[in-house]
This record gives C-alpha cells, sequence and structure tokens, in this order.
C-alpha cells in the first residue's frame, strides 16, 4: 500500500479550486453601438456558455494546469511504497509461535499472516546476506543458522507450526544475541521480530537494528481463565472464572461437563475488560473429569470470537487421599491458628507434639507425611518434607541472621503455589532475614526480603515462612487458608504427580509412582500412548503440547489404575 512521507503537503490540491473558479467566472465586455447584431450572431452564442456557475466545457489548458497540480502536489507528498527490506549483513529472524497466534482476525491466521511477511523477508535478502530464522515457542528453536540459501530458509518456515502454549521469550531473545554474536560484529546484525505482541518486561537488550513488526488486527477476546474443582464440605466444588479483553460488553453460554455429561449451562454477561465467577457446588465426592466450554449465544455453531482455544478448559478431580500432618510449636498451649487451618483442610489428619516442662521437643516414631515447624527444631531432622515457620537460626536448611520490618510493600510472585493468594492488606511486623536458598523459589516477599518460598533439596520439598504468624495478621485474612492449603498440597501431593489447574502446554510434569509400580502408560487427549519404566528419580514427562485432560495409568503385577492431569491455555 503506497504511503505519503509528507502527508500534510497533499493540502495543496486544494489549489484546484481557485482554477476551476477561473474558468467558471462571467467575463467582463465593454458595450460597443454598432448599427446592426445580424453579423454578431455567431458571438451571441456563447453568452450562455460564460454565465458563472454553468457547466464547464472541455478545455485542454483547464486539463494541463490541473495535471501539473496534481504532479507537484504527488512531489511534495513523496509517495513511498513500502517494502520488507533487511540489512545486507546478518539477519535474525523472531517468528512468534505461540497459542495467541492461532487467532483468526487476519485471513487466514496470525501465524500464517506472519509466515507470509517471513517469505518476503526471505525473498528480499540481499546476496551474500544471512538469515538465522528462530521459532519462539515454549521452548524456542533455530530452524536455520546463518544461512543464505533461500531454498532451505523457505523449506524450514514451511514446517513452523503454532503452539498451544505461551513462547519463552527470554529463551528467545537469548539465541537471538548468541545469533548475532556468533556473526561476528553488531553493526551490521538486523533483528527482526514477528510477532502480535505480549511480550514481558525486563527482557534483555538485542544487539544490531531491531525491528518488530506487529501482527494481528483485534484484542477483542472471551477466554476461560481459571478451572478448579477443590473438596467442600459438601462433596466438590467448581470454580471458573470468564475474562473479557474486549472494550465492549459481551455475552457467552457456559456449558458444564462431567465425564462429557452436560450437567450445567447458563447464559453469562462480562463487562468489558472485567470478568464473572462461576461457582457449582455439591458435586459428586468421586474422581470426575470436568470440561468447560464457551458458546456463541446468538449461534451455537459459529465462533465466539477470533480466537478459540482458550473457549474449553478442562479440569480433573481426585478425592482427596488422608495425608498425616504433624505439627510441632515452640510454645505449650499450641498455636491456635495453625491447629484450625490445619484442621481445615480436607483430606488432612493432623496432629500436634507439644514440648515438655523443659522445652524439649519430642517426635513420635510413626511417619508423617509432612512436619510443621513452628519456631522450633528437633536436634535429628525426622524423614519426609518440612514446612518451617518463623525459621530459627540454627537451622540445616539455610541461613538466617536477625530480622527485618520493611513489609510494607508485599509482593506475591507469578507461580502456582501463590496462585489466588492476596496479600495486599496483609500487615507483618517483622521478619527473619533470610538469604533465600538457590534451591527455592520466592513465593512472597517484601523490600527486607523473602516471606514465603518453597523448594525441594536434598531429595525432600520445603516450604518457609520466614515471620511468626501471631505478628501478623495474616491468620485473619483470606489468604491464610488459601495459602496453606497450596503449601501442604505441594508437600504432600495426593497424588504421584503435582498438577496444579493452570499447568500450561509444554510445562513438564514429574510423576513419582508407588515404589510397586512396574509401568507407567500416558496417554495425550489426542490418543498418544508413551509408556515409561520408573527409575529412582520417577518420570518427567515432557509431551504436554496439547489442551485437554491426560491419563496417567499404573501397572502392577497385580492391578493397574489411572489418575488425570489437566493441560489448559490459561491467559494466553
Amino acid at each position: 500500500m503506497i504511503t505519503f512521507l509528507t502527508p500534510f503537503a497533499l493540502l495543496f490540491a486544494l489549489l484546484a479550486v481557485p482554477i476551476l473558479l477561473l474558468y467558471m467566472l462571467k467575463l467582463r465586455r465593454k458595450e460597443v453601438v454598432v448599427s446592426s447584431s445580424l453579423l454578431w450572431q455567431m458571438l451571441l452564442r456563447d453568452r450562455q456558455a460564460n454565465a458563472p456557475w454553468q457547466k464547464l466545457k472541455r478545455n485542454l489548458l483547464l486539463f494541463l494546469q490541473l495535471l501539473i497540480l496534481v504532479l507537484l502536489v504527488l512531489s511534495l507528498g513523496r509517495p513511498a511504497l513500502p517494502v520488507p527490506v533487511v540489512a545486507s549483513g546478518s539477519v535474525i529472524l523472531i517468528l512468534d509461535a505461540s497459542a495467541s497466534m492461532n487467532a483468526e482476525d487476519v485471513s487466514p491466521s496470525r501465524f500464517e499472516a506472519a509466515r507470509t511477511a517471513a517469505q518476503g523477508l526471505i525473498e528480499n535478502l540481499d546476496p551474500g546476506s544471512q538469515m538465522t530464522l528462530i521459532q519462539a515457542g515454549a521452548r524456542p528453536t533455530v530452524l536455520a543458522a546463518a544461512t543464505g540459501d533461500k531454498t532451505v530458509l523457505r523449506n524450514v518456515l514451511d514446517q513452523a507450526a503454532p503452539t498451544k502454549g505461551e513462547a519463552d521469550w527470554q529463551a528467545a531473545f537469548a539465541l537471538a544475541g548468541g545469533a548475532v554474536s556468533a556473526q561476528g560484529t553488531d553493526a551490521d546484525a538486523a533483528v527482526v521480530i514477528l510477532s502480535d505482541g505480549g511480550l514481558p518486561e525486563g527482557l534483555p537488550p538485542l544487539p544490531g537494528e531491531v525491528r518488530y513488526v506487529p501482527i494481528g488486527n483485534s484484542g477483542d477476546n472471551l477466554a476461560l481463565d481459571a478451572l478448579a474443582v477443590r473438596p467442600s464440605g459438601s462433596g466438590a466444588e467448581l470454580f471458573a472464572l470468564i475474562s473479557n479483553y474486549g472494550s465492549n460488553d459481551r455475552e457467552a453460554v457456559l456449558s458444564l461437563y462431567a465425564d462429557e455429561e452436560l450437567i450445567q449451562s447458563e447464559l453469562i454477561r462480562i463487562p468489558a475488560g472485567g470478568s464473572e465467577n462461576v461457582i457449582v457446588s455439591n458435586l459428586p465426592d468421586r474422581q470426575v473429569n470436568y470440561r468447560a466450554h464457551l458458546i456463541n449465544p446468538v449461534e451455537e455453531n459459529q465462533p465466539l470470537d477470533v480466537f478459540r482455544l482458550d473457549d474449553t478448559a478442562f479440569a480433573a478431580y481426585h478425592p482427596p487421599a488422608s495425608r498425616r500432618v504433624l505439627l510441632l510449636t515452640d510454645s505449650v498451649g499450641g498455636n491456635v491458628f495453625l491447629e484450625q487451618v490445619l484442621a481445615s483442610l480436607p483430606g488432612i489428619s493432623p496432629y500436634r507434639s507439644l514440648p515438655d516442662e523443659e522445652g524439649s521437643i519430642r517426635i513420635p516414631e510413626d511417619p508423617f507425611d509432612v512436619y510443621v515447624f513452628d519456631g522450633v527444631l528437633p536436634e535429628e531432622m525426622p524423614s519426609g518434607d518440612y514446612l518451617l515457620i518463623n525459621p530459627p537460626p540454627d537451622n540445616p536448611l539455610f541461613e538466617v541472621g536477625g530480622t527485618f520490618t520493611d513489609t510494607a510493600e508485599i509482593q506475591v510472585a507469578d507461580h502456582p503455589l501463590a496462585r489466588f493468594v492476596d496479600m495486599r492488606d496483609v500487615q507483618v511486623m517483622e521478619a527473619s532475614r533470610v538469604e533465600t536458598p538457590p534451591w527455592a523459589d520466592v513465593l512472597v516477599s517484601a523490600e527486607g526480603g523473602p516471606l514465603v518460598f518453597a523448594g525441594e533439596t536434598g531429595g525432600r520439598r520445603v516450604a518457609a515462612i520466614t515471620f511468626d504468624l501471631r505478628n501478623s495478621d495474616l491468620p485473619l485474612r483470606v489468604a491464610f487458608p488459601i495459602l496453606f492449603a497450596n503449601l501442604i498440597d505441594y508437600l504432600a501431593p495426593a497424588l504421584a504427580f503435582d498438577a496444579p489447574e493452570g499447568l500450561q502446554p509444554g510445562e513438564p510434569l514429574h510423576i513419582l509412582p508407588d515404589p510397586a509400580v512396574q509401568e507407567v502408560a500416558l496417554v495425550s487427549p489426542e490418543g498418544a500412548v508413551t509408556a515409561f519404566e520408573p527409575g529412582e528419580d520417577g518420570i518427567l514427562f515432557t509431551g504436554t503440547g496439547e489442551l485437554g485432560l491426560y491419563a496417567v495409568n499404573y501397572l502392577t503385577s497385580e492391578s493397574q489404575w489411572a489418575e488425570y492431569f489437566a493441560v489448559n491455555l490459561f491467559n494466553p
């Protein structure tokens, strides 16, 4: 499409108006007395044509003057035709292959539009130039490295396909930076990014010239951003979150299926830029696979919006198995907040061990799934997983040095263990100053240091809360039971794997089956079967590229059973 570098110069085209008026104005004649008008009849015929506002006659001079004006205006406007021109040196092309590139707001899809743009760049690649083609998916890959062979570039581009998960832009930028460095100088390098946006903040700077080519026209989208099923007092409870990313209020029909049987369908109204919650209670307390689907309320067979992948979500519910949790506290009277929250968690059998009169801690000989240490640690740590609250300085897991009171600004990390945890109004008077160990992920932090972190070390899972609960109002907040439910589920998962509701496509899953299991067979939503023989470290399954429900089948010499987990596209 032709554009103008100086579009304001086109206003000079208005000069055509006075030129036309000059040819439409009435001629001024001088009156002369003659003896007879007989000889002037031919001249009198032109008097009507010379009257103002009459239709113009064909006039070669007028045409030439207007033509000259058009040429002058166009030259002043500086018309330009954009063409896909790249640098003459090294070209690094990053092709966004995230799930949102499946959107159909441009025909036939955003990814195909990006492929077409990439083909144009390849065709216009200068002789002697080299191109590196990177596909930015969950695991970015180099499709072609530093080649000027257009046939190779065309072939690998034709084989590229969008994924159904998020793109790891940190890794993609790292690959691009390495590709530029491998070519030598950065002066003649160009990095071209074909994407529909949504790049995260804090990406490392890229060397050379960086060009961003936007793909896509519309951001309007309705999405299922959460689907979770948790045990409740009357069975199970389902929670669904529908978000409207558009600028107009929308309606959609939400249909819920239990083992592919329709159990509920209702019309949902979602305000522009807002979201709506749907809660369904009194669901059966047994293993059930759920599916939620958004439908066009006007025409069921027509797509709801230009992006269909986030219109469906899945959840697998397993009744909670009984897990033994032992609470050890430094107070003879115990900690009523911890005792109450542990007793309220489904599938948890809480126990407590109080110090004796001399302050000694006794641990029963019976094994427990999780040990909760509230301000104390035994002389000999038991075998199991730990939750440390207000950890003492002399602990073997991480360093504790002093305290801090800079807790006004509390930040919650974007982490599955911190999902639905709102700490914005929580007040913490004082916390222990802990240097975050390399094996841990910080879940909640303040200016002075971490407040909650968790991770794996020495073959066990460990979580820590670096402050005394009695020196905060956290036990009085809604975040308290949610945080502890997440931590206990992480430390003692009810299943052989830890698969949160928001498992994204491409994320690996670690499975620790029972020692008696001889074989594990995973079945994808498409029906593909992958078999494993479990080892001491369990199984690392990476084939989670499809959206839907996965079956994990365990086989022993005497029996077999199955567990399920879901892969969803939440917040693409």
